[in-house]
């Protein structure tokens, strides 16, 4: 009788079996709290022992720390300036990545700010890090290569409503150019006003 051998399972590099259970936390994640996530469940989805996922993340915490950073490493991806333009021309390059990333994977993004509001202190200081390479990229594309603390203060404002603007719209509530058309404007206005000193 004709047996078939038995399929073999693709070898992986280091690299991508670590990539692997990051891969599906940050799915994992959008259907519940971090703090619930089971790394036996994850260990089991990526066909590797719960020794082995603790080889790459010494600890729970490490592991789920990994989760958030991999989520905000996704946005600042998109969320990126071209490298010549005018200044409105390279934040149009931001918005529009972050606008678009953000509509395409909503539960991705509402899940990694979710479980940055869940209290663990390194969960925080990684979303906290992404925000604030965000809102240094933001200012550099705008023209303002030394800002100040009132300047950072502002563009970190401008991203909260540009996140909110971005997670709570719809097509049929504004189209996704003029979204972007809106936010660019609001931005332009608010370090207008900072660099006349109308503030």
């Amino acid at each position: 009788m004709n047996t078939k051998p038995a399929p073999t399972r693709a070898r992986l590099k280091p690299e991508e079996r670590r990539a692997q259970p990051i891969g599906i936390g940050l799915r994992l994640l959008t259907a519940r709290p971090l703090h619930e996530m089971s790394v036996d469940e994850v260990a089991a989805e990526a066909a590797i022992s719960r020794g082995l996922l603790f080889h790459y993340f010494p600890a729970k915490r490490d592991y789920c720390v990994a989760v958030v950073r991999a989520g905000g490493c996704r946005l600042l991806l998109h969320a990126a300036a071209p490298e010549e333009g005018t200044p409105e021309e390279r934040v149009r390059g931001i918005v529009d990545g972050f606008v678009s990333f953000v509509r395409r994977r909503k539960d991705d993004c509402v899940a990694v700010v979710r479980a940055a509001a869940g209290g663990d202190e390194l969960v925080l200081e990684v979303f906290e890090g992404n925000r604030r390479v965000l809102a240094d990229r933001v200012s550099r594309a705008a023209g303002i290569h030394a800002p100040t603390p009132l300047h950072r203060l502002a563009a970190r404002g401008w991203l909260a409503m540009m996140e909110e603007m971005a997670v709570g719209s719809t097509a049929d509530v504004i189209a996704k150019d003029d979204l972007v058309d809106l936010l660019v404007s609001s931005l332009e206005q608010v370090m207008e006003q900072f660099a006349s000193g109308r503030h």
